[in-house]
């Protein structure tokens, strides 16, 4: 069983609905912003990988499809993967993606 496949087995018990998505973000970690891909999305955060460890609780900008900007933190890291919470409310975060929040539900 792969990484990837082991994280959405471990992963899968949450509180939010979450939709599988290959997305091209950005994080900005103070004044350093780096390229990630997002994997997974909900009303309550996502999963992205980068291959820099952040540790948990570190704070930044999630800035993911059409500029949408979330402040984030980290809630997990493991093999290059990130599970982040998002700073707003649910229903925040589901006005902010629109119709891909309305999937979101």
């Amino acid at each position: 069983m792969g990484t990837y496949t082991k994280l959405n087995t471990i992963f899968q018990n949450r509180k939010s609905k979450r939709q599988n998505v290959l997305l091209k973000s950005k994080i900005d970690v103070g004044s350093y912003y780096f390229d990630v891909i997002t994997y997974d999305l909900s009303l309550r955060g996502a999963k992205i990988k980068l291959d820099i460890p952040l540790e948990r609780g570190a704070k930044f900008n999630l800035t993911i499809k059409n500029n949408k900007v979330l402040p984030s933190k980290v809630s997990w890291s493991k093999d290059g993967f990130l599970g982040i919470e998002f700073n707003y409310p649910p229903e925040t975060v589901k006005n902010i993606f629109g119709t891909l929040g309305d999937r979101l539900e």
